[in-house]
């Protein structure tokens, strides 16, 4: 096997045939190899290429050549790099299109707030990160305060609290 390292996400194990038909992404080996014992008529044999296939996946895992995601940690981490300006990340196992639309904007409640000079301020955001509000502001910023990121025009982003907006950017 290539020391290569694969990521898999599976939300599930058994993905429908149509999922499968859209989807173009190259999978490991030991991925196929568990896929291609479905097709064994005779019960035993079938059950012989599982044994030996998943034990190559639990190997493989253990070597940290595949990693297993399930959904809601690709979420989480999506969400934690909110903010950050990245490529396209294809082993999400989405299409470009679906990666944008995901997380146009978070929510949350302010926390962590620092007084930065000529207005501006610094903050933490749970789960994705600290920000500083690029431009002074008459707006005064509080912990626990609600608030919403949404994504700007050409690659900026707003912080909107209490209705009102300010340009932010991420910085760790």
């Amino acid at each position: 096997m290539p020391k290569l390292t694969y990521a898999v996400l599976i939300a599930g194990l058994c993905a429908s045939s149509a999922h499968a038909a859209e989807t173009t992404v190259d999978r490991p080996k030991v991925y196929s190899d568990i896929v291609a014992c479905r097709a064994l008529a005779d019960a035993a044999a079938r059950l012989e290429c599982f044994d030996v296939a998943s034990k190559s996946l639990e190997e493989a895992t253990e070597s940290r050549q595949v990693v297993l995601l399930d959904q809601g940690e690709v979420r989480k981490t999506k969400r934690s790099l909110f903010g950050f300006s990245l490529p396209k990340i294809p082993f999400f196992g989405e299409s470009d299109e679906a990666q944008d639309e995901e997380y146009k904007q978070i929510e949350g409640e302010i926390d962590g707030i620092q007084a930065l000079s000529n207005g501006r301020y610094q903050f933490a955001v749970n789960d994705a990160g600290t920000w500083q509000t690029t431009e002074g502001s008459w707006i005064i910023l509080k912990n626990g305060q609600k608030f919403k990121i949404k994504r700007g025009a050409v690659g900026s982003y707003m912080l909107v609290v209490n209705g009102r907006a300010i340009r932010v950017k991420r910085v760790n």
